[in-house]
């Protein structure tokens, strides 16, 4: 809610410190020569530029301009932030500058200050403050901050809020070439889980007569009294490519563990599979449906979810991916397994390689699931040449600056 009360924010202009740091040049001077009269002049200039700034200080009302998903921007990117000001005092406003007082680490003020020379009781204007982030993350902001500078330009007079927005700054991700290989599996429309092409619940498609071998339970009860003869419902088939995917999220150096905590340090490694994975989550949303993702100890299932929101749902999860401090695949193997007959094609983007990974891959193979196996860096206890695992048949090495910089191109 927008407000024109808050805390009063003083402060000196560039000006304001030139001229301070003159009357305490003056001061000194005044020690040895006299000039008495020149600081007094000095000194009632200030004092008067403090009294009349304070009494004609601004009332300003700060109210932020909602766009469609505009809590949510992608790392690296300017994004423009609009506000509109509205004068509620009952005098013009003069010589008015909005800008952010601080911002979290991480996300910085890239556009110059704008200032506004006079604005009118019960006048509005819009303003826009470009910010770009350079982690993703959830963060919190404070709303800016509007200064006046009159009537000298020595003082800033303002309000301060503590309103504060909820800001998501998603991974960075970019388009692949990445072509569906695997086979569409069969999932019944008539069971719980919803039709990812259409990304609603599914109804039946209609009633036929009963016939020998068909279930009891799928008997229409009310079609049998309206038809005076059994009537069973039946569902279309639903045939669907249903990917998963895997981030690992363990981070082999435990130096480098203790320091995220402490401070806000990017792991590069981890950053590059995280962007990894959202662009692999934008290119394949248009043609495949994601129904699993594994991001570290974390496993989110999208079944219920309608295929519309899938990708920001998923790109808000790896928003806020943090490294973890142990494998926990031993936890969540056997639950992606229960499901690796309905799912197509399994996409791991490892930091490590390890025997529960390895045995994962043979078991999605043997299920006749596609697999892709891309490890960024050079994970310890990868053997590049792959001579004695014919087994795998999709591997792939990525450095982390390549991701980064989006070199990478298809997959």
């Amino acid at each position: 809610m927008s407000r024109s009360e808050g805390t009063l924010r003083l402060g000196l202009t560039d000006a304001g410190k030139v001229v301070v740091t003159g009357i305490g040049f003056v001061a000194l001077t005044a020690l040895v020569f006299p000039a008495f009269g020149v600081l007094s002049i000095l000194v009632w200039v200030v004092l008067l530029s403090l009294l009349a700034g304070f009494l004609l200080r601004p009332k300003i009302e700060i109210s932020p301009v909602l766009y469609e998903a505009s809590d949510r921007i992608m790392a690296g990117q300017s994004t423009p932030l609009s506000y509109v000001l509205k004068n509620v005092g009952r005098f013009p406003a003069h010589n008015l500058c909005v800008k952010f007082e601080a911002l979290p680490e991480g996300i910085e003020a890239v556009s110059e200050e704008q200032v506004i020379s006079r604005l009118d009781p019960d006048e509005t204007i819009t303003v826009t403050i470009t910010i770009q982030p350079r982690r993703r993350g959830y963060y919190q902001i404070r709303q800016p901050t509007c200064r006046s500078s009159f009537p000298f330009n020595l003082f800033s007079f303002g309000i301060s809020h503590n309103n504060q927005e909820n800001l998501i700054v998603l991974p960075a991700f970019y388009a692949l070439r990445m072509p569906a290989q695997g086979q569409y599996r069969q999932v019944q429309s008539g069971s719980t889980r919803p039709a990812g092409r259409m990304g609603c619940s599914t109804e039946y498609a209609g009633n036929r007569p009963f016939l020998p071998g068909d279930s009891p339970r799928q008997i229409d009860a009310r079609a049998w009294a309206r038809l005076a003869v059994p009537a069973t419902r039946e569902y279309h088939d639903d045939f669907d490519y249903y990917t998963a995917l895997v981030l690992d999220t363990h981070v082999p150096d435990p130096e480098g563990l203790r320091d995220w905590r402490s401070q806000p340090r990017e792991i590069k490694e981890l950053e590059a599979a995280v962007s990894l994975c959202a662009s692999i989550a934008f290119t394949i949303d248009k043609d495949r449906l994601i129904d699993l993702l594994l991001a570290g100890p974390d496993l989110h299932r999208f079944t219920d979810c309608p295929r519309m929101v899938r990708l920001d749902r998923i790109h808000e999860i790896l928003a806020g991916v943090e490294p973890s401090r142990g494998c926990f695949t031993e936890q969540t193997e056997p639950i992606l397994m229960t499901r690796i007959h309905e799912i197509s094609e399994i996409v791991f983007i490892l930091l490590n390689w390890n025997q529960t990974y390895q045995q994962m891959v043979k078991q999605a193979l043997q299920a006749g699931c596609h697999t892709k196996v891309l490890l960024v860096g050079r994970p310890p206890g990868i053997d590049v040449d792959q001579e004695n695992e014919d087994w795998v048949t999709d591997i792939r090495l990525l450095s982390a600056d390549e991701i980064l910089s989006g070199q990478v191109e298809s997959l």
